[in-house]
């Protein structure tokens, strides 16, 4: 009751809207989700503690509760040496009193109060903080950092710059440290250091990887392959007619669901999610949408309601000469019934252009499914966890999934999700093969048994064989399944691409591609797309491309590697050494190591200057992991070719998942293909040379 008390008390004392300048903490129970799940009791008692200790120690500390969002809690203070202090009282507090660990993340930002809630850059960064901050640790921003830093008790470390959750430019982050609290291990700031640069654009090496094949596989140039007879169509992302504003992964789980579902119809050209979603509060007209979509039909839902029922409204406009709304219809539905909902917007659509669905099409959209109100929400929540390719955030969604399994044993898309996710965490290098193989396998498994119609489980079934088995049979075969129920999918299309392209199906990995950047023509890598075409053939414009694109990010890797590799074939060695040099610091080498290595660049060359830093690498690489394709690579240059064979076999015994590029035109080894040792490895992994 107090903390409802105090709540009540701070916002009736606001004016209707106030901006201030605050230090905003934010924290949260480690392992409370998995914890009401197995110990209902327990975690109720842990969350009532922890509300005692907070209330006790935001008073001492002249703080204000916000307010509770689940085991988090949300609090101001006007000084920032209060807020850390009050934080590290709380962490003591915590590990005498409290059956379980806090995490705390602070900022010092611009925060607005308006109504009964709480906005601003300072409330997502304390947040965002919170979760990558250790267990019983403290984490804060260099703003906050500044204004403590002259106090001779508060003592901080500096971490590194990293890249949060729907942060859009990199935060200096500072960890706590006195007393008891836990010093960051350096294994943890490799974990968040991997992920501002290599991570932050593609998340993981299998991301990385769709959008190296897009660099072999596509075609810009000719981009209108879609038929010319079959409709195109856009769902807008829906409105938020709700009134709730903390409800955006719901949103976009119906969005991407709906597609989803719509996809499934071979006679229409469905765009996908992330254009689709490029254009919320885009301030465009439904005509000037369709033009750069080439989109003939306009969907724009809206959401009214959601709890124990969904309220969904659909209006679907004809784009031609005029606009002309052809379709508006309501659907009023208990949430078990979500996914018979989507089946059946799915159908009016079709209906409504006046697409008659095959019989098995209409199989597919005709299965019934009941679902558990908690765990579709258990489900949804899993997925808003996946983004930011954190160890802490994979397992905190793979605790939502055990949550809904437990409630909906026989869901196939659980077992799908906890698939994939355990294939990410072995992909990035969180969890060994030993531990991560057994269940990518035995979810994956499992979803098919359950659903042998499931597209992603199909397409992940694809993957694995590329990635992980290198068999080329099997993924193909796996990916075709996948086409097969849902021709709509750009991203099984750029992995069946991937996979065309390693094979050297050079003519059907063009096509493959081409569908995908159709169905998806506003992603970001479009542009690195086409100067990646160009750069063998006119490396000045695939420079001049990537260039364009790295001014606007310049921590873009896709931009910075088209800029090296075009670079390298311009003799433009300087722009070389500049990427270089970022590449460099995210594989850990010293700041006068760097230095050193461009001494020599710009006294003797670039061959001089990589065979300067390739010992220093060697010696990095036995305490941080560096992917043996790249040194082989950076041998090449080098002009060492037998030290660039030992880096391909050591990537051959490791299964480096770059390895099955080797004999693409992505890497510089053409002039190894006729060494027995490089063909010793194409034949192993029965790869097929240009």
């Amino acid at each position: 009751m107090h903390i409802i008390t105090d709540f009540i008390y701070l916002r009736q004392s606001m004016p209707t809207q106030t901006r201030q300048l605050a230090a905003i903490m934010f924290t949260d129970i480690v392992g409370y989700t998995s914890l009401m799940g197995s110990d209902e009791d327990h975690a109720f008692e842990i969350l009532h503690k922890n509300r005692e200790i907070h209330l006790k120690l935001i008073k001492q500390f002249n703080g204000s509760l916000i307010k509770e969002m689940g085991d988090g809690i949300l609090i101001s203070f006007d000084l920032a040496a209060d807020a850390v202090h009050c934080a590290v009282e709380i962490q003591k507090m915590s590990k005498d009193e409290l059956d379980a660990q806090v995490r705390i993340g602070i900022h010092l930002g611009d925060i607005t109060f308006e109504n009964e809630d709480v906005f601003g850059d300072g409330v997502n960064l304390a947040s965002r903080l919170q979760s990558i901050a250790d267990p019983g640790g403290i984490y804060i921003s260099e703003s906050l950092q500044k204004s403590v830093r002259s106090k001779s008790d508060i003592e901080t470390n500096y971490l590194g710059e990293f890249k949060l959750k729907n942060v859009d430019y990199p935060v200096r982050t500072y960890a706590i440290q006195g007393g008891e609290l836990p010093i960051p291990s350096k294994e943890k700031i490799i974990e968040l250091r991997g992920k501002s640069l290599k991570q932050r654009i593609f998340g993981s090496t299998i991301s990385y990887i769709i959008f190296l094949v897009i660099l072999v596989a596509g075609v810009w140039g000719t981009r209108s392959i879609l038929i010319k007879e079959k409709p195109t169509l856009l769902i807008l992302t829906p409105e938020n007619n709700t009134g709730i504003d903390t409800i955006p992964h719901i949103i976009s789980a119906i969005h991407t669901s709906l597609i989803g579902d719509i996809g499934k119809i071979g006679k229409l050209n469905i765009i996908s999610p992330y254009t689709s979603k490029s254009f919320k509060d885009s301030g465009k007209s439904l005509k000037e949408i369709a033009k750069e979509t080439k989109a003939n039909y306009l969907v724009q839902p809206a959401l009214s309601c959601i709890g124990d029922n969904v309220c969904l409204s659909f209006n679907m406009t004809k784009i031609g000469s005029n606009e002309k709304q052809i379709w508006s219809e309501d659907f009023y539905k208990e949430k078990s019934q979500i996914l018979n909902l989507y089946n059946t917007v799915t159908k009016e659509i079709a209906k409504e252009i006046g697409i008659i669905l095959t019989p098995e099409e209409d199989r597919l959209l005709s299965k019934s499914r009941t679902i558990n109100r908690e765990a579709y929400d258990s489900y949804v929540m899993a997925y808003q966890y996946t983004g930011d390719y954190s160890r802490e955030s994979f397992y905190k969604a793979l605790d939502y999934l055990n949550s809904a399994i437990e409630k909906e044993p026989d869901w196939a898309p659980l077992y799908s999700g906890r698939a994939r996710i355990w294939l990410n965490l072995q992909q990035i290098g969180f969890e060994p093969p030993s531990v991560a193989s057994p269940k990518i396998y035995e979810n994956l498994n499992k979803a098919l048994e359950l659903d042998p119609d499931l597209p992603e489980a199909h397409g992940l079934s694809g993957l694995i064989a590329h990635l992980m088995e290198w068999d080329w049979e099997k993924s193909e075969r796996e990916f075709l399944k996948a086409l097969a129920i849902n021709p709509n999918d750009a991203g099984a299309r750029l992995f069946y691409a991937q996979l065309l392209c390693v094979l050297q199906r050079t003519d059907e990995a063009m096509t493959q591609g081409r569908l995908a950047l159709d169905l998806d023509p506003l992603h970001p890598g479009l542009k690195i797309l086409y100067g990646a075409i160009l750069w063998k053939s006119d490396c000045k414009m695939a420079l001049s491309i990537a260039e364009e694109v790295a001014a606007a990010d310049p921590r873009n890797l896709l931009a910075n590697s088209l800029i090296q590799i075009a670079a390298l074939q311009c003799k433009e060695y300087d722009k070389v050494m500049k990427t270089e040099k970022i590449f460099l610091q995210e594989d850990y080498v010293k700041v006068e190591d760097i230095q050193e290595f461009e001494r020599i660049f710009n006294e003797y060359g670039i061959v001089k200057a990589y065979e300067k830093i390739m010992p220093i690498l060697e010696e990095v690489s036995e305490n941080y992991p560096i992917s043996p394709v790249d040194m082989a690579n950076r041998y090449m240059i080098a002009n060492q070719p037998d030290k660039a064979m030992d880096w391909l076999e050591k990537g051959f015994v490791m299964h480096d998942p770059k390895m099955v590029y080797i004999a693409s035109t992505i890497w510089n080894f053409d002039p190894l293909f006729d060494n027995p040792r490089f063909l010793k490895i194409v034949e192993e992994m029965n790869l097929p040379l240009p």
